[in-house]
């Protein structure tokens, strides 16, 4: 029996030690990529990190590294410099840069709904942009992938920054709150995700943004068109396993938000503001109607024009795009198909 037990223990240490080798060659493999959030929000992008909780990067051969950059423009610098492969921003942010000259490629259409909003106090009596003229709205920051939106619609209102102050009160946080409810800033613009925290608080607020600008596309999947010509397949690699995780977090939905608290439980403390959040993640996500048999990450090129022609307005240092876009160019589809090759029935039963 001793020898038995002997042999066995032998044989298990054994089987663990080749296992450890096999994981620890296996992990020297995969190669780093560098990934660049406009904010660091697990709620918000939960199907990239349940992509990478269920191992769908790796099955790609990647290593991914999921970095804040602090805003839109930032994450698309980070892009420009090369210290990142790709990055989630805004198409404000998106076109501003390719506007200016930077040779970028958005590649991957993540969420389809716009993502800003912009809303004002109950309390303050605006319901029209024409209601903003001698008045004060906040925004997350003078660069946050808000203000070009903010600026367009007052354009369009035929206001200018003589019109209406533009203050930075931070990202729907107590310095936000704060400021609606002192009546330093009476409207407040940013994320449909720093309005939720707003209310969540106890604050009112009324949404005045135009229907139109309301359903223009949001962030998307950006790379630097040199890498997309010399290593498609490392981008098609990570395109694939985003597309994993969106395919099981649209069918495990309870699923998903248990794993997304997992990952992160401190943005999951506040119920109040989680679960609204929550929802305001999936409808950003989930594709218009014209979209609905289309493959995953496909983009929205009217919605895209329309948001591009609006951004238009103004002058350039008012924040208007100084120039047009070719988005026939700018848009690439070239991977979107193949991103889309996997057994989709297997990834939604992934445990």
């Amino acid at each position: 029996m001793l020898h038995t037990l002997r042999a066995v223990s032998i044989t298990a240490a054994a089987s663990a030690a080749l296992a450890l080798s096999v994981s620890f060659a296996a992990a020297q493999d995969l190669e780093t990529f560098t990934f660049m959030f406009p904010v660091e929000s697990v709620n918000q992008f939960h199907p990239f990190y349940i992509a990478d909780e269920l191992g769908f990067f790796a099955e790609e051969g990647l290593e991914v590294s999921f970095q804040d950059a602090g805003g839109s423009s930032a994450a698309i610098q980070q892009v420009i410099a090369g210290n990142a492969d790709a990055a989630l921003p805004a198409p404000s942010a998106f076109l501003n840069a390719v506007a200016q000259g930077f040779d970028l490629k958005w590649v991957y259409s993540y969420q389809y709904a716009n993502i800003f909003t912009l809303a004002a106090t109950a309390e303050s009596g605006i319901t029209t942009i024409q209601d903003l003229k001698g008045r004060s709205v906040g925004v997350s920051d003078l660069s946050g992938g808000e203000v070009p939106l903010v600026r367009a619609v007052l354009e369009e209102a035929g206001l200018t920054g003589e019109d209406v102050s533009l203050i930075p009160v931070g990202d729907g946080s107590a310095l936000t709150v704060q400021a609606l409810e002192s009546g330093q800033v009476d409207a407040y613009s940013s994320s449909l995700f720093d309005i939720a925290a707003i209310q969540s608080r106890g604050i009112d607020m009324v949404t005045i943004l135009p229907q139109e600008a309301q359903d223009f596309p949001a962030n998307g999947v950006v790379v630097s068109a040199e890498l997309l010509a010399s290593d498609p397949d490392k981008i098609e690699g990570f395109l694939r396993a985003v597309a994993k995780g969106v395919v099981y977090a649209a069918a495990n939905d309870e699923r998903a938000f248990a794993m997304a608290k997992e990952i992160r439980p401190e943005e999951f403390e506040d119920e109040a503001i989680a679960a609204p959040n929550w929802e305001v993640a999936r409808r950003l996500k989930t594709p218009p109607a014209a979209l609905a048999e289309e493959p995953f990450g496909t983009h929205y090129l009217e919605g895209f024009q329309a948001y591009h022609d609006f951004l238009r307005q103004g002058t350039e240092e008012e924040g208007a795009l100084p120039t047009d876009v070719d988005l026939s160019v700018a848009l690439d589809s070239s991977l979107i198909e193949a991103a889309n090759e996997f057994d989709r029935a297997a990834v939604e039963a992934a445990q």
